[in-house]
């Protein structure tokens, strides 16, 4: 069984395409547990509307508003147990394949890593607001390299190649990451640091699932991490982020995580010249 998990707000504009492609997966072996955080549009009529025609939906809303990462999270202690858990994000869609890609490559982790917490994830293809093609490829788009990174906890903290909503993790995983401390930006880097801080793995999948979208209300949308001089700014908040987040699982202190990010770089580079050869 996979709990996924989806928390919306202010949604309705976007939600009916993404609760119909989870509908529509091939793997059919689940239940939809959705929190609402606070939404004053109509997403509320939509999910009641959802719930009602498919047993397999549950709504738990509390009324409260305490952002995304921390909804993800009350999500999770409060869904009950599962073999698996998955992250839903209120505007993408799923391909119909999401799950069992995910759930088919996490069998295979299962036999060589038994009892070890584990999250697969897969890559993204980006796309616009009406879901016209924007790039191929997530992981090309952005720059991110998850061979150098999902298994280098230092790594992974400086730049997160974990999505949230293209993960599945087991429950060994689910139990490591719980719960959130109170300084965590986005749930997301949070559990692929963790798991690696519990001798777990994080495993990338080298195909496409899920349709993510980008318009003006992302929470965190496809970003280049490519370093430029014109977003300095945007890469030192990322950076204070990253280092809130990493510390102390991976960063003692903020010199060690100026030493992790100048080493980063360094086999970044190195590993781009390779694959260029």
């Amino acid at each position: 069984m996979i709990h996924i998990l989806l928390s919306t707000y202010n949604g309705e504009r976007y939600l009916a395409e993404q609760l119909d492609s989870i509908i529509a997966q091939t793997c059919t072996d689940w239940r939809l547990f959705v929190r609402d955080d606070g939404s004053t549009d109509a997403t509320m009529q939509v999910l009641e509307k959802y719930a009602k025609a498919d047993r397999r939906i549950a709504l738990m809303t509390d009324g409260e508003n305490i952002g995304a990462c921390h909804s993800f999270e009350r999500l999770l202690m409060r869904c009950g147990e599962a073999d698996y858990y998955a992250f839903a994000d209120q505007d993408d869609v799923w391909k119909p394949e999401k799950l069992a890609v995910c759930v088919t490559e996490m069998h295979r982790q299962e036999l060589l890593h038994p009892g070890k917490p584990i999250v697969v994830h897969t890559d993204l293809q980006v796309v616009d607001e009406h879901l016209h093609e924007i790039a191929p490829s997530f992981w090309q788009y952005g720059g991110i390299c998850p061979d150098i990174l999902d298994d280098n906890i230092h790594f992974l903290a400086i730049c997160n190649s974990v999505t949230g909503c293209a993960m599945l993790m087991n429950d060994a995983a689910r139990q490591a990451i719980l719960p959130f401390p109170p300084h965590v930006f986005m749930h997301d880097a949070w559990t692929g640091i963790r798991v690696l801080a519990a001798e777990g793995v994080v495993v990338p999948v080298y195909q496409t699932t899920i349709c993510y979208r980008q318009h003006t209300d992302n929470v965190c949308g496809a970003q280049h991490y490519r370093f430029r001089l014109t977003n300095l700014k945007e890469k030192y908040q990322m950076a204070q982020r990253s280092y809130r987040t990493g510390h102390p699982l991976a960063f003692r202190n903020k010199m060690h995580f100026l030493w992790w990010k100048m080493r980063y770089f360094f086999v970044l580079h190195t590993y781009r010249l390779r694959r260029s050869a």
